[in-house]
């Protein structure tokens, strides 16, 4: 083993007592690592968050859904396997007094059966992305549930432009801190 080591790379180093230590230039590079991870995943937070809002902007009739993501795992055909998502929806309301698209009309009244439909169709392109920006390790498999009303983001969807982070923030709000107990 080498003496000469630069204090500036990031290097994992063992000393004569056999231990091994991190140089501080390893340090800063898991820190930033760390730092990348977390906006990465409010970045992903925040495509959810402006797909949700684009689907009520495409949609005004819509007040409030659930919808039901459930990931499973798929083998292919060399061994390995995929998540694969899929998507459900229920509890598809109208905006009380909204001009309602014949899309979702049967017989000129609201039809959830169709305005479910209307709604899983948009969500199958995209039910994997959005699966994902919630679920952000590659393993993380089972069934997410999100349930969205109009009302939450209505000051948002007011506006021209509108903020995926914001929008997220507005449906699934960070948990509030507790106090410090002293």
């Amino acid at each position: 083993m080498s003496d000469i080591h630069s204090p500036k790379e990031a290097d994992h180093l063992v000393g004569a007592d056999g231990w091994i230590v991190l140089t501080e230039t390893g340090k800063d590079i898991i820190q930033a690592y760390r730092d990348a991870e977390r906006a990465h995943d409010r970045l992903q937070q925040s495509w959810a968050g402006a797909y949700l809002v684009a689907l009520f902007k495409r949609h005004p009739w819509l007040q409030s859904l659930r919808i039901t993501l459930t990931a499973t795992a798929e083998y292919n055909d060399e061994g390995g396997s995929y998540r694969s998502v899929s998507n459900s929806v229920a509890n598809v309301l109208p905006v009380p007094g909204a001009e309602l698209p014949g899309s979702v009309l049967f017989d000129g009244v609201f039809d959830s059966i169709e305005a479910t439909s209307v709604i899983e169709a948009e969500l199958d392109d995209n039910d994997l992305d959005l699966y994902t920006s919630f679920r952000t390790e590659y393993d993380d498999f089972g069934e997410l549930e999100l349930v969205l009303n109009r009302d939450a983001a209505s000051t948002l969807l007011q506006g021209s432009t509108v903020s995926g982070a914001q929008a997220f923030d507005a449906w699934f709000p960070p948990p509030v801190a507790e106090p410090a107990n002293g």
